[in-house]
């Protein structure tokens, strides 16, 4: 018996894997409490089919209103655009010092600020990322790992 978790829509994409969003909801709080499940997702717009971050009430392309957008699980592959090693940290980061603040960009075409983690060692643009979650100061937040390398 199908459950309906393996359904895909007529445009190809998993059916559990789409949420509309929310005219009334708190958009940043939607994002951040998919973080704490360790769920990553970005907007998209059904009008002009493009991706966005970070979340907002409409379309960063084609300014359609909130009833085009949709919450979609992206694949989780990304490139990384830029990044700098963090020396000395101040605040709740400073514990985390040396530490990497990278622009990335998702398969998707999305870029957002992140940190990538685990070997970082001979980093360099260009490299791919893939998503992965951590606790910072209390909160889970989205980060990236260099693709096929250990944590």
């Amino acid at each position: 018996m199908n459950d309906g978790a393996d359904a895909v829509r007529a445009d190809g994409v998993g059916a559990d894997a789409v949420r509309k969003v929310d005219p009334s909801g708190d958009v940043e709080a939607t994002f951040w409490d998919g973080c704490s499940r360790r769920e990553f997702w970005l907007q998209h717009c059904t009008a002009c089919d493009a991706w966005q971050f970070y979340p907002r009430s409409l379309c960063s392309h084609c300014w359609a209103p909130t009833s085009e957008l949709e919450w979609r699980r992206p694949a989780g592959g990304a490139v990384l655009e830029s990044f700098s090693v963090v020396h000395r940290g101040s605040g709740p980061f400073a514990d985390y010092a040396p530490y990497v603040v990278a622009l990335v960009r998702f398969d998707e075409g999305p870029i957002m600020m992140s940190n990538v983690v685990g070997d970082v060692e001979g980093l360099a643009i260009g490299d791919r990322l893939e998503l992965d979650f951590a606790e910072r100061a209390g909160r889970v937040v989205p980060v990236f790992t260099r693709a096929g390398k250990l944590s």
